[in-house]
């Protein structure tokens, strides 16, 4: 055997090692059959059908590991100079700031949650379906978002402000009829002081959890029916859930 021979045979069982150390270190095989691979904090950097898929996802972030010393963990994806809060925008800027990897993962991600929201008919499924990406991603790829556009978006989902102002006068109205006809004016020239004299600086920094949303909204019809005739909260109720 020449010496040529022994180099060539010292090689690949130095490669074969350390594909078995990759394996034992970064990628796991999963019940399902999938592969997984995991950081070295066990943090999961993607799920992918085959070894091989899941090998170049781990060059991908060993690459990004040693280019840059704090760590491809560590890299924020700027995305705060995006110019609209809309699923195009955002993949437009993520093309720019991202690898390739991390916008098919981005996409891939979409999509399931677009499904999901599609086939449990929510309204506007495409919102939903981005906010919820945006959640998994930012797990794998710490993003960052500006909160100005964020809130922009928030303002353009509820509608125009004019036609929201007096859909909510509708609902202040009808929960007045229960004061009696000779006070009714009185009260609501008392409340209208009281909303011109809100604080708007202190109701648009407020902020609330998402899980308050279901709370708010029951306590909120709750109030509008209180000390109505019994047969008609039922009928409203049934009305509501329908037209959910």
């Amino acid at each position: 055997m020449t010496s040529a021979d022994i180099l060539l045979q010292a090689s690949s069982f130095y490669q074969v090692q350390c594909d078995k150390l990759i394996k034992l270190a970064k990628i796991r095989k999963l019940p399902n059959g999938k592969y997984r691979v995991l950081s070295e904090k066990g943090k999961n950097m993607g799920t992918y059908d085959s070894k091989e898929g899941a090998k170049k996802r781990l060059r991908a972030v060993e690459y990004f590991k040693h280019f840059d010393h704090h760590g491809a963990e560590d890299q924020v994806i700027d995305l705060t100079d995006i110019d609209e809060f809309a699923y195009s925008a955002i993949v437009r800027k993520l093309r720019q700031k991202g690898s390739k990897e991390q916008v098919r993962e981005f996409l891939a991600i979409f999509k399931q949650q677009f499904d999901k929201a599609t086939k449990g008919k929510i309204h506007k499924p495409e919102k939903i379906a981005l906010q919820n990406t945006l959640v998994k991603f930012n797990k794998l790829h710490k993003i960052k978002l500006d909160k100005k556009t964020i809130k922009t978006a928030a303002i353009a989902e509820l509608g125009n402000a004019e036609q929201v102002g007096k859909y909510l006068s509708g609902i202040v109205l009808f929960t007045l009829q229960r004061i009696p006809s000779d006070k009714r004016q009185h009260a609501i020239d008392n409340l209208k002081q009281k909303f011109a004299n809100l604080s708007e600086s202190e109701i648009g920094s407020k902020q609330l959890p998402e899980s308050s949303a279901l709370g708010q909204a029951i306590t909120f019809v709750k109030h509008v029916l209180f000390n109505h005739d019994a047969s008609y909260i039922r009928e409203v109720l049934n009305s509501l859930v329908r037209s959910l």
